[in-house]
């Protein structure tokens, strides 16, 4: 209780993110499991538009949970930077405040290097021209967490629409074949 009573309301914001994330990508990596098996039988055996709209209403509330996430990460980084913390450094290490557009570029930046893992470390690629400060170490957790979270939520996103996709195109293709055989 004494670590909480001394830690500020932009820090305790950024741990309850932080856990929050981790909590979030946890269900999503375990739940989709259930769900996708849900969406996978409702296609299987009863294609209609209210089985697309169940699958697309899925899917707009994992990326609406996305941009709710960026959005919070932004404004927390921006409330730890309001209250003093030196998040941000320019490529030659010097420190910078980073306003609310470069703060969002930063974090598109850890959205897109979750998104497309190593790829963007490997070829040195950046959206944006301030980094991380590594120096505050606690601050290159959090931008991990929030790294990751986009990392493994997208992984499942994609693999599982392009499994719904392939499922409801073979499913029309048969729908139409049917249709043409009677």
């Amino acid at each position: 209780m004494l670590l909480i009573a001394n830690m500020t309301i932009p820090v305790i914001l950024a741990i309850a993110l932080s856990l929050a994330m981790m909590a979030v990508a946890f269900w999503t990596w375990f739940y989709h499991d259930s769900k996708h098996r849900d969406l996978d039988s409702w296609i299987e055996y009863g294609f209609s538009r209210d089985t697309l709209h169940h699958v697309l209403i899925y899917y707009r509330s994992m990326g609406i949970a996305m941009l709710v996430f960026y959005v919070l990460f932004v404004v927390s980084c921006l409330l730890l930077e309001a209250e003093g913390h030196q998040l941000f450094v320019t490529a030659r290490g010097d420190p910078v405040h980073a306003g609310p557009i470069a703060t969002s570029f930063f974090a598109l930046d850890l959205v897109l290097r979750g998104g497309f893992f190593d790829i963007m470390e490997h070829f040195e690629l950046t959206v944006t021209a301030v980094s991380m400060n590594r120096a505050l170490r606690w601050f290159v957790l959090y931008a991990f967490v929030f790294r990751i979270y986009y990392g493994l939520t997208l992984i499942r996103i994609v693999v599982s629409f392009v499994w719904m996709w392939a499922k409801l195109r073979a499913v029309s293709k048969q729908q139409h074949a049917d249709r043409n055989n009677a």
